[in-house]
């Protein structure tokens, strides 16, 4: 039995939120810290933080956040939430698998950390107290008790989510009810139009990016790598799975230059102006496709068609 769809201009797509957790080891700077009275700091100054463990791992962390939250900010869109990405379905199961990789990197490192947390915390203990002696009495209540404690501070995971819209009021809600619905479906369409139409922008402006860039490189006699064209092909598969607007000149146009692409010798492409000019031509009606800006109102009215949220 086929399910039923949920009518609501979605169907084709799920919400995700990444999810990070660990410990900062950073804690408020007090005026006692440094041997004063509340009253002797200015209330526009800032006294900043204690740092409990050296930048290097603070940076190590972020790095990994920063890599997986970069991954999936190029293989989803921005959704209505805060924080939430929306990606297609059928996209799913590429990006899943990649966020497990960042998720394995993310905990090893974590593991590393919590294997190293006595000997990190003594020799810390040992510069702070070189460099500002006294201060480890300040700073040592705030330390996890042992490592076991510490490694539960540490986590990656996501959250998926079907998108459908709130059931609607019964005949016999109140007016006030009934209102607030309303106001609540009106807000969401607006949201919703805004949405597609950044998303739309950014993928028009992620093919541009590539594409420009193949023909600035063909016209002006530049190098061409093998990677320039598997960058090509890769754009055309992202786009295709990534095309939730049901528009398709770009991905057509998309094709065309995969296919001029295929079989050509970069060797022999060093001394082929008249290939180089064919090639950066079909780049360019790529780029002419998407770059025309009207194309943003028409797929986000006809993406809001679908929307039936009564």
């Amino acid at each position: 039995m086929t399910p039923k769809k949920s009518d609501n201009g979605f169907d084709g797509l799920v919400a995700i939120q990444l999810c990070t957790k660990s410990w900062p080891g950073i804690v408020n700077l007090t005026p006692k810290d440094l041997g004063l009275e509340d009253k002797e700091v200015p209330e526009f100054y800032h006294l900043g933080n204690k740092k409990l463990y050296p930048a290097a791992w603070r940076q190590a962390f972020n790095r990994k956040v920063s890599e997986a939250r970069r991954f999936l900010n190029d293989n989803t869109f921005d959704f209505v939430l805060e924080w939430v990405r929306c990606s297609p379905k059928g996209r799913m199961a590429k990006t899943i698998e990649r966020l497990e990789q960042f998720k394995v990197e993310y905990l090893a490192l974590a593991d590393e950390f919590c294997e190293k947390y006595d000997s990190i915390r003594e020799d810390w203990k040992t510069f702070c107290e070189l460099k500002w002696p006294g201060s480890w009495e300040k700073m040592a209540p705030h330390y996890p008790a042992n490592s076991q404690v510490l490694r539960r501070k540490f986590d990656m995971f996501w959250t998926i989510t079907e998108i459908k819209a709130a059931e609607p009021p019964t005949k016999t809600s109140s007016q006030e009810i009934l209102e607030a619905y309303s106001r609540a479906k009106a807000e969401l369409e607006s949201k919703c139009k805004e949405a597609v139409e950044l998303a739309f922008l950014d993928y028009q402006k992620r093919i541009l990016e590539v594409v420009t860039g193949l023909s600035v490189s063909l016209k002006e006699g530049k190098v061409i790598r093998t990677e320039s064209f598997e960058k090509v092909r890769k754009l055309h598969d992202w786009a295709r799975e990534m095309n939730i607007f049901g528009y398709k000149p770009i991905e057509e146009e998309l094709a065309k230059l995969k296919a001029g692409l295929d079989g050509v010798d970069i060797q022999s492409l060093k001394d082929n102006d008249g290939l180089k000019i064919q090639l950066a031509g079909l780049a360019d009606q790529v780029a002419a496709v998407a770059s025309k800006v009207e194309y943003v109102t028409m797929v986000s009215k006809s993406y809001r068609r679908m929307i039936d949220l009564s």
